[in-house]
C-alpha cells in the first residue's frame, strides 16, 4: 500500500475492512458454538450430578410406602417430581427428603417438575405389563420407555426400578436418564 501525506485512499479502507471481516466472522461463529456447547455440557453434568444425587436420595425413602403406591397405581408405575411428593408419600420425613431431592441445585442448574422426574416401577415387570408401559399410547417419555424390559432374574425379589429423567438444556432432545434399583432393606 502506498502511503503519501494524506493516508490510506478509500478501496485501500475497505479492502482492510473486507480482510478483516472475513478473519474475523469465522472465529466470532466458532467462538459462539464452542459456548453453546461448553454451556451444554456443563449442564448435563450437573444433571447426571443431580440424577445420582436422586437416586442415592430415593434409596432412602420407605421402600413399602413406595412399593405399596406402585402396587396401587393403574399405569404399574408411579411418577415423583417435586410436585408429587406430598401426595405420594405418607410419613413427614420422607416428603421432606424428597422435596430436598427435587430441590437440588448444582453449579447453577436447577430443575423443575417439568424438567425432572423419577419414574419408578417394579423390577419384576410381566411381558404384559411391559408391552403396557412401552406401547403407543403410553405417556412414558421414548428414553425412559428404553430401560423397561422383562426381568431376566426369575427369582422373586423386593425390588423396585427408579429411572430418574432429566431434561437439561431447552431442546427436548436434551435429556438424559439413570436407571438403578431399589430394595427392601
Amino acid at each position: 500500500m502506498l502511503r503519501n501525506k494524506k493516508g490510506f485512499s478509500i478501496i485501500e479502507l475497505l479492502a482492510i475492512i473486507f480482510i478483516s471481516s472475513a478473519i474475523v466472522w469465522p472465529l466470532t461463529v466458532t467462538l459462539v458454538g464452542n459456548i453453546t456447547i461448553n454451556n451444554r455440557l456443563q449442564h448435563y453434568r450437573s444433571a447426571t450430578s443431580i440424577a445420582d444425587g436422586a437416586l442415592y436420595g430415593i434409596d432412602k425413602l420407605d421402600f413399602l410406602d413406595i412399593q405399596a403406591e406402585v402396587d396401587a397405581s393403574l399405569n404399574y408405575y408411579i411418577v415423583l417430581d417435586e410436585s408429587t411428593c406430598t401426595t405420594l408419600l405418607d410419613s413427614t420425613a420422607d416428603q421432606l427428603l424428597c422435596d430436598q431431592i427435587f430441590a437440588t441445585i448444582w453449579s447453577n442448574v436447577s430443575l423443575t417438575s417439568d424438567t425432572f422426574k423419577i419414574y419408578i416401577y417394579d423390577y419384576n415387570l410381566t411381558q404384559t405389563q411391559v408391552d403396557s408401559l412401552t406401547g403407543g399410547g403410553s405417556t412414558i417419555p421414548d428414553k425412559i420407555k428404553s430401560t423397561i424390559v422383562v426381568s431376566s432374574i426369575t427369582a422373586d425379589l423386593d425390588l423396585l426400578t427408579a429411572v430418574v429423567w432429566i431434561q437439561y438444556f431447552d431442546d427436548p432432545v436434551f435429556t438424559m436418564v439413570l436407571p438403578g434399583l431399589i430394595g427392601n432393606e
